[in-house]
Formats: C-alpha cells, structure tokens, sequence
C-alpha cells in the first residue's frame, strides 16, 4: 500500500546498506516509486470541506555504495506541498530532499549522520490502507539534522538498540523547488526546532525465535521547546505487528500501536494520545486492510478527540502496478466526513 512506498525510518536508513557479499563497488542502487491518488470527500458537515484533489508522489531513494560498509543514501520527493480548500489536480508540487545521510554499517552495528527521520513510531509507515496514516503521521519525527547509530543483539531473539540525537532542518533543503514550502526558520517555532542537538530519542525494535512474523517497537524522545514554547515535548510509543499465514495463499497482519505525548507541542501541561488499530489480509495478488485511528489532545484546558476509519481494498499485478480503492470515515475538529480514494503505484528498483 501506500506508506510500503515510504522509505524513511531507521530501519530504512539501514535497509538502503545492505549489499550482498559479491560487488563490485562503488556501485548505484536505489528505486523509483510514482503513486497517483485521488481523494474525494463526498459528505462533509462543512459544505466547504466537499472537494476532490487528484495529485502525484513521486520517491527517489539512491544509494551509493563505496564498499559493503560505507554508503551515502539520498531520498528525494516530489508532492503537494500545500494543503488545499478546493478542487485541485496536479497542483501545488513542490520537489525537496528528505534524507541524505552518510552510513557505515556492520552486522553488528550501524552509524550514520546527516539528514534522516530518527526511529520513533511504526503506525505512521506500516499501518494498512489509504488513508492508515492520517493521524499517526503526526508523529513521525521527519526531515531531522543530526547523527545516531544502533546496535544489535541477540536475547531470545534479535533485537536492535538505536539512538540518535538531532534538530529540525533550517537549511535551504528544508525549501522546495517548484511551490515553496519554505524555508523553514527557528523563529516558526515548534519542537526540536532549535538548531543544536539538544532532542533526541531511544527505541528497541526486534523479534522473538519461535514468532516468525513478529515484530515490536518501543520508543522514547524527548524534543527541546523551539521559539513559543516553554517545554520539553516527551513522548512515548509502544507497537507491534504479526503477519502469519492461513493455509499457503493466506497472510493475515494485524498491528497496533499507541503514543502518549506530554507538554505537546512544546506547551506545558497539553497532551496527546494516538491509537492505531489495523490488520490486513492478503490473498495472492489481492490486498484488504482497515484501519482505525484515534487521536485525543488537551490543549489549554480544552479536549477533543479525532478518529479516522480506512478500509481499502487492492490488487498489485505480477508486473508491479498496484490499483487500490478506499473508503474513509472520519472526525476531525468536530467535523464529520466521508471520502474515497483512488491510488495507482509503480516502482521500479535499479
């Protein structure tokens, strides 16, 4: 589906430095994703909020590799870089480079530097559907400078240790060519947006022998208060997913995850809570998921809460194109909507 197109975590950053033991080097790998999607809410308690928007996203990772341990890995995006309020088609693109990082990774261990999104949080990459992402995405802690590493080790399992530590990016690659996004500056505020590695986070990720198919996220980080603030941000996320099979044609992957954030935002005393519910079923070529998500904040005093419904159901031929269709039910500030979706992807590795 579409967060399967994403390469953006930890576990991504690493992925991208895997090379088999006989290559020649220094060698280029990478691939190129291209998804069209159309999303079209039909009813909506704001008449204003009934629009259709068709638009691309399109992902370039690269790796170059100059030998089985030093990598440069570079990921480029282009897509919507402003929200619309009516009807669009293939407007508003902006093109901007997500991560660039240098790598040296062992079987042991890994280090890296540069431009990454930390680990912190599954639900915001793997949870199901179309629309599996719309609330979970809030937390993804992407477009970081900054430098980490992580370290496996075997307990009943393989588990891997990471941290990093970092700041939000306030350089030029934080604008876009085409429709400007920004740049964004310190003076916009926000956590971890105070230009010296004063945020970090923590997570253990891994699996157990015995429960092929298993695997577990927990994550801690803690984001300095950017220009408005007046607190850390500290969050918390626990996650996991399993996808085992039912008879030889069947997987069924259920996966769950929930994030706890105090001083929200930067802000004393406001919280926040994420749940995320989802579980897929495939069948040879054919894909159906839903996806639950909910959202609780308290802001100044004030709760509200937000829910997100996905079901999608897709099919991806044998040459790679994928075609899904979905259907969302939601309820953001109050208001309550319906939408479908249409998403066409292709990717090619080279």
């Amino acid at each position: 589906m579409k967060q399967a197109l994403v390469v953006a975590s930890l576990a991504s950053l690493s992925s991208f430095s895997a090379f088999a033991e006989e290559q020649n080097y220094p060698r280029i790998s990478g691939e190129l994703s291209v998804e069209i999607e159309n999303d079209w809410t039909y009813q909506s308690d704001d008449p204003n909020a009934e629009i259709n928007d068709l638009y691309p996203t399109v992902i370039l990772g690269t790796t170059v590799a100059f030998n089985k341990k030093f990598s440069v890995n570079l990921e480029a995006t282009l897509e919507p870089v402003e929200d619309t309020t009516s009807n669009r088609a293939f407007q508003d693109l902006g093109g901007y480079l997500n991560i660039i990082t240098a790598n040296y990774d062992t079987e042991r261990y890994s280090l890296y530097a540069g431009k990454f999104t930390p680990n912190f949080g599954i639900a915001w990459e793997i949870a199901p559907g179309i629309y599996g992402t719309n609330l979970n995405e809030d937390y993804e802690l992407a477009e970081m400078i900054g430098l980490g590493g992580s370290v496996n080790f075997e307990a009943g399992g393989v588990h891997t240790f990471s941290a990093s530590t970092f700041f939000q990016d306030t350089t030029f690659l934080s604008n876009s060519l085409g429709t400007k996004r920004g740049p964004l500056t310190q003076s916009d505020g926000g956590p971890a947006n105070t230009e010296d590695f004063s945020s970090y986070s923590v997570a253990l990720d891994g699996g157990f022998n015995g429960l092929a198919g298993f695997r577990y996220h927990a994550g801690f980080s803690s984001l300095a208060a950017g220009d408005g603030g007046d607190s850390r941000q500290l969050g918390y996320v626990v996650g996991a997913e399993y996808a085992f099979n039912i008879g030889e044609d069947v997987t069924i992957s259920p996966m769950t995850e929930y994030a706890y954030f105090d001083n929200s935002g930067g802000i004393s005393d406001d919280t926040a809570k994420y749940l995320t519910v989802g579980v897929a079923l495939n069948y040879e070529n054919w894909v159906a998921s839903t996806t639950y998500q909910r959202r609780d904040t308290d802001t100044a005093g004030v709760a509200t809460d937000d829910d997100v419904i996905d079901l999608t159901v897709g099919y991806e031929f044998d040459m790679g194109l994928g075609v899904a269709a979905a259907w969302r039910v939601a309820e953001e500030d109050n208001v309550s909507s319906k939408g479908l979706g249409l998403l066409i992807s292709y990717a090619i590795g080279f």
